[in-house]
């Protein structure tokens, strides 16, 4: 099998978990249509600001100077973000997902905004970008969608390729801790259940992060750790490891149980320090 046919394979296992899942992610989720995590930073106090936390911080990273910006969102699924930053400046954006039922519940989102002339969601694999989207950037991001990239180098060359001289680019995801493999089985268990139930194809540490980019002219100025700020182990979460452990016996299977599987992975791993959930920032040195 070529490295080609591998990573069209990957993006149409991770194409079929999101459509889907789309419909559940969005109806069960606490979000709605943010199906990104709740993060109680500082001076946060309801739930739409812990959704849209992120979002502020990216608001927060955009050149001063520059009065109406473009941004990109690589891995973009309902626009959320991007409707959420339009309703906050002057800008025009640009969405990428690999989920063409995504793309057509984010064109209804966009039109009932009222936000056809300055946001725009389609299909795509961010791994393999339209050329029309080659040095548009002042802000390119990737809100809980860069692990999904089975190649970490291709993403870097095509965030790139997208941004402008000088451009920013912003990932919000999971990193590792440690690029050792834990020796406890447990632990080893919970990174395997999250990277096969979530299709994880690039779960690396900062510093791997730091190199990769750097390769790609990236220089990383800025790492927040927004571990301390997450919800974990609410009570749902707990009524959820329970239904995992009914489940198991019963051999339950389909594409929502493995983001249930996933997730609850994910949560211990990251409350036994295995993963951290970071925002960091880089810039386009050349």
């Amino acid at each position: 099998m070529t490295a080609k046919t591998d990573a069209d394979g990957y993006a149409q296992r991770v194409r079929r978990y999101y459509d889907n899942n789309a419909a559940a992610f969005e109806r069960l989720g606490q979000g709605g249509a943010s199906i990104h995590r709740t993060v109680w930073g500082p001076g946060v106090s309801t739930r739409e600001a812990a959704f849209h936390y992120v979002d502020e911080l990216i608001l927060e990273t955009l050149p001063s100077d520059v009065a109406k910006p473009t941004i990109v969102d690589l891995g973009c699924g309902l626009g959320a973000s991007l409707l959420y930053l339009a309703g906050r400046i002057d800008m025009k954006g640009e969405g990428i997902t690999i989920s063409p039922l995504q793309v057509a519940r984010a064109a209804k989102m966009v039109a009932e905004a009222g936000a056809g002339a300055r946001v725009r969601c389609r299909e795509g694999n961010y791994l393999s970008l339209p050329d029309d989207l080659a040095g548009t950037a002042d802000l390119t991001f990737s809100i809980e969608a860069f692990l999904h990239s089975p190649d970490a180098d291709r993403y870097f060359r095509e965030a790139v390729r997208t941004l402008r001289p000088g451009g920013k680019l912003v990932i919000c995801d999971d990193f590792l801790t440690s690029a050792a493999l834990p020796d406890a089985p447990r632990a080893a268990r919970w990174l395997e259940e999250f990277r096969t139930n979530w299709h994880v194809g690039s779960l690396l540490t900062v510093d791997q992060v730091r190199t990769r980019a750097a390769a790609h002219g990236l220089v990383l100025v800025r790492d927040l750790d927004l571990t301390p700020e997450l919800e974990l182990r609410r009570l749902r979460d707990r009524w959820i490891s329970v239904l995992l452990t009914l489940g198991r016996i019963s051999r339950l299977a389909g594409d929502y149980w493995q983001s249930l599987v996933g997730g609850n992975a994910l949560q211990w791993a990251l409350i036994h320090g295995l993963l951290r959930y970071r925002f960091l920032e880089l810039h386009r040195s050349r």
